[in-house]
């Protein structure tokens, strides 16, 4: 077995600095005390690391080409799709070319040739998304990436909108909320878990919690809920997080006898436009996708062009609930 090359990011770990720290040390660029340069030039020779030659041309000589990451699994799913037109539209404002980068394109030991990186929703178990937080080159990332504090972060206050989407089902009457989740593998995911773990132990409620894998197909969707509401027939209120898995629960009520918006409030973690056109429209939150991918973009133009400093910067992306039948009533 081929050992793994040593990273910068395995030297930033091993001297308890940033990789922007490291960079600079080792470049000579920044401003960086003796002490600290010296940690890491003796925690890089202790690795073995060597750095990447094509690392150091892209600092001298740029490609005008942006690389931006989508999941293997979230090519299909539309709010991804939405993030990639919204940040091909600020790229092509910018000036700047972009490559879509995707587990098939790029191998374990292949470098892409860009001046930056945006990662999207970086998954913990996907080996790609953390080879490319660990290039030499400024990063940007699309909520936190776990293990990695990229060069900038553009981010949405998911828990607030999940507690004022809680605490309007509960105002509707609802007394037993239940989340159909996706796994908990990025940072929104852990995230809206966790709150909605927190809130239902504010209000002295069960936390009923059913997960099911990024990208399933409508039939996993359908069991969950189905043994969801046959384990639990007192839920009265069902927030779906998986893209597209609210459509599957107005099927299933119906199915079961149960009606969306009367007996059981349904409402969706993830807008999108054919939720408008339900029976009856459901609530959701919206992520506004294109303004993500835009100001992903944006971010990381601002950083190849020494407009912001590569301090992990967060820029805040205003999301908002949508309230429509399904929570509302008729």
């Amino acid at each position: 077995m081929t050992k793994r090359a040593v990273t910068i990011q395995d030297v930033a770990r091993y001297a308890g600095v940033s990789r922007t720290t490291v960079s600079d040390a080792l470049n000579g660029t920044g401003r960086v005390s003796e002490a600290t340069r010296l940690a890491i030039t003796d925690a890089a020779a202790t690795l073995g690391y060597r750095p990447n030659v094509a690392a150091k041309s892209l600092r001298t000589s740029t490609t005008g080409t942006i690389g931006i990451h989508l999941p293997e699994a979230m090519t299909r799913i539309d709010y991804y799709l939405q993030i990639i037109f919204g940040a091909l539209e600020a790229a092509a404002l910018a000036d700047v070319d972009v490559t879509l980068i995707t587990s098939r394109r790029l191998g374990e030991n292949t470098r892409p040739r860009v001046d930056g990186v945006v990662v999207i929703d970086p998954l913990s178990d996907d080996a790609i998304a953390q080879q490319l937080l660990a290039l030499d080159v400024p990063i940007v990332t699309l909520e936190h990436a776990a293990g990695h504090r990229a060069d900038g972060v553009v981010e949405a206050d998911h828990e607030g909108a999940l507690v004022e989407l809680l605490d309007h089902l509960r105002e509707r009457g609802v007394t037993a909320p239940a989340l159909l989740a996706s796994p908990a593998v990025t940072d929104w995911g852990v995230r809206v878990q966790r709150r909605f773990r927190e809130w239902c132990a504010d209000h002295g409620v069960p936390a009923l919690v059913t997960e099911r894998p990024f990208g399933s197909p409508s039939s996993v969707y359908a069991e969950a809920l189905r043994d969801l509401f046959a384990l639990r027939p007192e839920v009265d209120g069902v927030i779906c997080g998986p893209s597209a898995s609210s459509l599957v629960a107005l099927d299933v009520l119906e199915d079961l006898g149960r009606t969306a918006g009367d007996d059981v409030l349904l409402a969706a973690l993830v807008d999108s436009p054919s939720l408008v056109y339900t029976d009856p429209p459901i609530t959701a939150i919206n992520l506004e996708p294109r303004a993500a991918g835009s100001e992903c973009v944006n971010l990381l133009v601002e950083l190849l062009r020494g407009r912001r400093p590569r301090d992990g910067a967060s820029v805040p992306l205003p999301i908002s609930v949508e309230y429509r039948a399904s929570t509302l009533g008729s």
